[in-house]
């Protein structure tokens, strides 16, 4: 009896090691490395983006590199042609597999800059992972993809800051990565990860890890909630706001020509 009790009594004891470990708690233990604030970014009806602000100790006499990725997804590209002083659609090009988000910060500027080496980091990473299909010319990947690269630009979901990554000693043998950057406006909510690489000479030392989350808020996420599971009534809604923007924007057209 006193044997099964034993046996009884380790059990219990491994299953409260369990949960523990796989608790909330123990889990953001590891990522205490990496501190961001906020740590939950709220999209409300007003919102105009939000400024990020991330730190990391690091070991002295080293660089670093940060990024920020959001999930992978499919994206759909609309080609054209400047042809007989016309442009026009030469075809679709789906592309796979690239982030929705994606910001990099180098504390050297060289170790963003394309061709710089083979890295996990940066847009020669990124063209690595990204595969299209529907192109008209297989050999036409890069410039699709850097046309791809400069539309993320112009909506600031796709950013590289090199060398904007700041380390500072802190303390007496105490050294720490700095980031300040903006997300933009046009941000997606869900989970939005977070990397930092430490390098010493052209090896990569050690990588740390952790995340953010970014979540509606008020007519924002009634307005998701609405498209996700009421198609039709969103659609309705949609209209409804069109006509109404556009009537106020008639009257006030009207009115500033009235007081000329």
């Amino acid at each position: 009896m006193s044997t099964l009790k034993a046996y009884g009594y380790m059990t219990i004891a491994l299953v409260i090691l369990f949960l523990f470990l796989s608790s909330p708690v123990a889990a953001g233990d590891k990522n205490k490395d990496i501190r961001i604030e906020p740590d939950t970014v709220t999209v409300s009806s007003f919102f105009s983006g939000v400024q990020m602000h991330i730190t990391c100790d690091l070991p002295p006499n080293s660089h670093a590199v940060l990024s920020i990725r959001g999930k992978r997804t499919e994206a759909e590209l609309m080609r054209k042609s400047h042809q007989w002083e016309l442009w026009m659609n030469r075809g679709e090009v789906d592309i796979y597999n690239a982030p929705i988000l994606y910001i990099a910060l180098s504390s050297k500027p060289d170790l963003l800059f394309r061709g710089y080496g083979e890295f996990p980091w940066g847009y020669d990473a990124l063209e690595e992972d990204t595969r299209f299909s529907g192109r008209l010319k297989p050999s036409e990947d890069y410039k699709i993809f850097n046309e791809f690269i400069r539309l993320k630009e112009r909506d600031k979901l796709y950013r590289l800051y090199p060398g904007d990554l700041k380390i500072e000693q802190v303390s007496s043998g105490r050294w720490e990565a700095k980031a300040d950057f903006s997300l933009p406006s046009r941000i997606k909510p869900g989970e939005y990860y977070v990397t930092l690489w430490i390098i010493r000479g052209h090896s990569v030392v050690e990588r740390k890890d952790n995340s953010f989350k970014v979540r509606l808020q008020g007519l924002p996420r009634l307005l998701n909630s609405l498209a996700m599971k009421h198609g039709v009534i969103y659609g309705f809604i949609a209209v409804v706001i069109a006509m109404i923007v556009g009537i106020l924007t008639g009257l006030a057209f009207h009115r500033s020509r009235g007081g000329h």
